[in-house]
């Protein structure tokens, strides 16, 4: 298997957790997506043009973090979307929640921030913190109650959640949340 992605791309890093913890053998190859003609390059692979995809040995391709995570469970090693059928719902949740609500919008904020004053969009700014902040109440209240983001065992939310939460403490500081700094 390779792995198309970049060191500082949140979804990558996502499946590159799915990845460790599975003691998966696999071949690197970073995207350079801010490059033109890497980009235009990598189009021939994928083209869409979005990281991370897992190219597998027969050619096929695989995009999108969670569904690269869900085709990892039938590799072997360590599951990560255990239990019965609603704690296996409850993780596909946690992990849908993570990444439309936390790891968005961070990405927002950071990209909003990078953009002179004058340029940045109020409106998606104040969405942004907004969808954060009560993805922060949640997770507070979740992780309050159990040791992981979806529940008692390791699994495809906290490999959601851990790149996403790294970068939030860049723009929507966890300093209030005593769970979430735990976690």
């Amino acid at each position: 298997m390779k792995l198309y992605y970049h060191p500082i791309s949140t979804y990558s890093q996502k499946v590159l957790i799915a990845l460790y913890e599975n003691d998966l053998k696999f071949e690197r190859e970073i995207v350079r997506l801010m490059d033109p003609e890497a980009r235009e390059q990598y189009r021939e692979t994928y083209p869409l043009g979005k990281i991370p995809v897992l190219a597998l040995d027969n050619g096929r391709l695989i995009p999108e973090s969670t569904i690269i995570i869900e085709y990892l469970e039938g590799l072997g090693g360590a599951s990560l979307i255990q239990g019965d059928a609603d704690q296996q719902r409850q993780v596909r949740f946690k992990d849908r929640m993570l990444d439309l609500y936390l790891n968005d919008n961070v990405a927002t904020l950071l990209f909003q921030g990078i953009k002179p004053e004058e340029q940045r969009d109020q409106e998606r700014i104040a969405q942004a913190n907004f969808q954060i902040a009560t993805i922060y109440s949640f997770m507070e209240n979740e992780l309050g109650e159990q040791s992981f983001a979806a529940g008692e065992d390791f699994s495809m939310a906290d490999c959601a959640a851990t790149p996403a939460l790294f970068y939030a403490q860049q723009v929507a500081s966890i300093d209030d949340y005593k769970h979430i700094c735990d976690y």
